[in-house]
């Protein structure tokens, strides 16, 4: 059996007991039965069924009754904004229009993403000469990725989730092949692969594709030689793209028109002023979102009985949607691992290279280039509009990437410190963590955070919700 044969087969049995508890655990923290109804109704789950049964048709609307809230109204049509490659995703259950695959969606783009993960933790631990330290690092990792991170926290089926669990298991793709291409080289058909990520990443969640668009183009960039098939694939998807585009919004540069969204003209009118003030994408947000992301004192609530950063958010940003967590506490160890990444001098070359050698190395820049591309959509949701939980999912790929590279380089250097006890600790926190951010984002209200902590409090809002399951 080939290496890369026994790491897809271990693989395989590493995620199939982990599906099942993701499943297990996820009825679990819904309150429903775990022997029964598997095609239990998610939120908005038929609206990728009507957008599918519309494709096929040569059109780009949805039925109103099946997007409802997250409607947008372009003319006497409405549309929905979510790419379609959760509706292409339908094409083979249309004989079945009622039926709601949202769960298994969901749990299939959470499982295919661990796998890519596993893959490429295998391809690094390959890479480097065996010892004590290897396999530690290994092995915490290995538990992080199977029972931490974005495989554990948002176990919510909905039309939301959904889309981004499967952004992130296409991003996920793209990592392993770039650690592949890393450790063996860019051959024509691991680009052509990342190039078919790449697409698919923006026909499911366009923040996704333009940061795998960004690395991608950067490392074909340093690979000119082979730019032309996998050029072609990424130029292919972006016609697509732009079709779609056109026949929802009359241009084929537009991803998503919020003046025309329902919520906001019915219900919500003071979003479109601060739209018109500041835009979806604004650098003025970026303090809100470290806190958000990382330090969420935010939640802290002030003797008025507001939120704090409450006058600044009202602003600056539609919603700021519970549970409040930080990458600290969920994922120390993959950070840790990051930030081990450019500490010990060097990426990919040996580590007593010299460093002005290795900034210049083809090897560096090619690492440089997929970092920053994978960058853009973490720094994207730091200054977006809305500030959502599952948000978080578009930080990973940049945060395996690194982590990844950081065993390496951690691997490599007989001089980095390293300790049993802090390894341990740091995988205990993420796992604690993960599951118990999957508890209360399971029940947490959709929306904006003051309007339930202002009312409720945080006891008032969170405990008849963890006794009720309610959704």
């Amino acid at each position: 059996m080939t290496t890369d044969r026994r790491d897809a087969f271990l693989s395989v049995a590493a995620v199939v007991p982990a599906v099942i508890w993701y499943f297990v655990l996820a009825r679990l923290l819904h309150h429903l039965p775990i022997a029964s109804d598997f095609f239990h109704p998610t939120l908005l789950g038929q609206a990728f069924n009507s957008m599918a049964e519309y494709l096929l048709q040569g059109r780009f609307d949805v039925d109103p009754a099946a997007i409802e809230g997250e409607a947008f109204l372009v003319g006497d049509r409405t549309v929905a904004y979510f790419g379609i490659f959760c509706a292409l995703l339908r094409l083979p259950f249309l004989a079945f229009p009622q039926l709601d695959i949202g769960w298994l969606s969901c749990l299939a783009a959470t499982g295919l993403g661990l796998w890519f993960q596993l893959r490429a933790l295998l391809l690094v631990r390959d890479s480097v000469p065996p010892s004590g330290k290897r396999d530690w690092l290994i092995v915490a990792v290995a538990l992080c990725m199977v029972f931490g991170g974005q495989q554990v926290q948002f176990l919510r089926p909905s039309l939301y989730q959904e889309v981004v669990n499967w952004a992130d298991a296409l991003a996920m793709g793209f990592v392993f092949l770039a650690i592949k291409g890393l450790l063996r080289g860019f051959d024509t058909r691991t680009l052509i692969g990342m190039a078919l990520f790449a697409g698919f990443a923006l026909l499911a969640r366009v923040s996704f594709g333009l940061g795998l668009y960004a690395a991608l183009g950067g490392v074909l960039l340093l690979h000119w030689r082979r730019m032309f098939w996998p050029g072609l694939v990424l130029a292919m998807f972006i016609v697509a793209t732009g079709i779609v585009n056109h026949g929802r919004w009359g241009s084929p540069f537009v991803f998503a028109d919020f003046t025309k969204y329902a919520l906001d003209q019915d219900v919500f009118p003071d979003r479109l002023v601060r739209l018109a003030a500041y835009g979806e994408f604004n650098p003025r947000r970026l303090g809100l979102g470290l806190s958000y992301y990382f330090v969420p004192i935010w939640t802290w609530v002030r003797t008025d009985g507001q939120l704090l950063f409450s006058e600044a958010r009202e602003r600056l940003i539609d919603a700021f949607e519970l549970p409040a967590g930080s990458f600290l506490l969920s994922d120390p160890l993959l950070l840790g691992l990051a930030f081990a990444l450019p500490s010990w001098s060097g990426l990919t070359r040996p580590p007593q290279a010299h460093w002005k050698e290795l900034v210049r190395s083809s090897p560096t820049r090619t690492v440089w280039a997929l970092l920053i591309g994978l960058a853009i959509p973490p720094c994207l949701m730091l200054i977006a509009i809305s500030m959502n939980y599952r948000y978080r999912v578009e930080f990973y790929p940049f945060l395996i990437l690194a982590a990844l590279l950081g065993v390496r380089r951690l691997c490599l250097a007989p001089a980095a410190p390293f300790r049993r006890a802090p390894l341990v600790a740091a995988v205990v926190l993420s796992i604690a963590v993960s599951h118990g951010m999957a508890a209360i984002y399971a029940v947490s209200p959709w929306g904006d955070a003051d309007q339930y902590i202002r009312n409720d409090g945080w006891i008032g809002t969170y405990a008849p919700r963890l006794h009720a399951g309610h959704d």
